[in-house]
């Protein structure tokens, strides 16, 4: 019955990576549960009266969602005036968000039941071919192969949040910008101070290639409505949709490589592990001989 010790363990390690607590505290990766929590407080959030906009404490932070309310929130403090129209913007955004963590989430713990399932059969193998054969096989052998298979599990989530970083992280600074700016568009305050709220000068830091057209494009857009105080609200637009298509482009590439790293994972962690029980088998049945 020692496989069952082994199976739990690998549940343990499923719940703790994917449990409610968080092994990065990067906001790349929060956790679904936090974005459903958001979505509902901006269904249940009432403009009427300044109590409302006080209780942006009492917000959940999901990913870059929450640094632009908290942006709104302190303009309406300051400055007065309903921002419903970014906040529908927003939640529509959010909710594609929650799709696409949806599937991430579904696949994820698919490759995880598999490596759990690769990891009970082969442990099944060892014990039930030591019981037959009667050959003692070195101790630290088998626990070699134990933590080859722990390796392959605990690779999973850091690969996540590297994949992550690469193909999200620019596209979430963009739509923080994107959002304030279509936010503060018909707000009456100048555009220097519109451009410094939105962060427009932090989009040199943007370095994914794909999106290095939008950059350019909100740069052309910026710089021309300081200098001729001309309105931006339909550049805006576009580059709202254009960046929304790239995202949806990069979520399929990033659903696609998931599959692939699954394929590696198990190829390279889990059915090694089998092999390699029969090789030392037979190198232990070899000096017996």
């Amino acid at each position: 019955m020692s496989y069952i010790f082994y199976f739990i363990i690998i549940l343990i390690l499923v719940y703790w990576v994917e449990g409610p607590f968080l092994i990065f505290s990067k906001s790349l990766i929060s956790r679904r549960k936090t974005g459903e929590d958001l979505e509902q407080w901006l269904e249940e959030f009432k403009w009427a009266g300044r109590r409302g906009i006080e209780v942006s404490g009492q917000m959940p932070q999901y990913k870059y969602y929450g640094e632009v309310i908290d942006v709104l929130l302190s303009l309406a403090r300051k400055l007065g005036g309903s921002y419903q129209d970014s906040f529908l913007y927003l939640r529509q955004g959010l909710q594609s968000d929650q799709q696409f963590e949806k599937k991430v989430s579904e696949l994820t713990w698919g490759v995880y039941l598999q490596m759990a399932l690769m990891m009970v059969l082969t442990w099944v193998f060892i014990f039930i071919s030591l019981k037959i054969v009667n050959i003692p096989v070195r101790v630290f052998h088998l626990l070699g192969i134990f933590f080859w298979e722990l390796i392959g599990v605990a690779l999973l989530p850091l690969i996540l949040h590297l994949l992550r970083v690469r193909y999200f992280g620019d596209i979430g600074k963009l739509w923080k910008i994107l959002f304030i700016l279509r936010a503060l568009q018909k707000i009456p305050i100048s555009r220097s101070e519109v451009f410094q709220f939105a962060g427009v000068k932090n989009i040199t830091q943007i370095v994914q290639k794909k999106l290095f057209p939008i950059v350019s494009k909100l740069k052309e857009v910026t710089e021309r409505a300081l200098k001729l105080g001309t309105s931006y609200e339909e550049d805006i637009n576009y580059l709202m949709g254009e960046l929304r298509f790239q995202e949806k482009w990069y979520f399929e590439l990033f659903e696609k490589r998931l599959i692939v790293i699954k394929l590696l994972l198990l190829s390279v962690f889990f059915l090694p592990s089998y092999l390699a029980f029969i090789f030392l088998l037979l190198g232990d049945l070899m000096d017996l001989m």
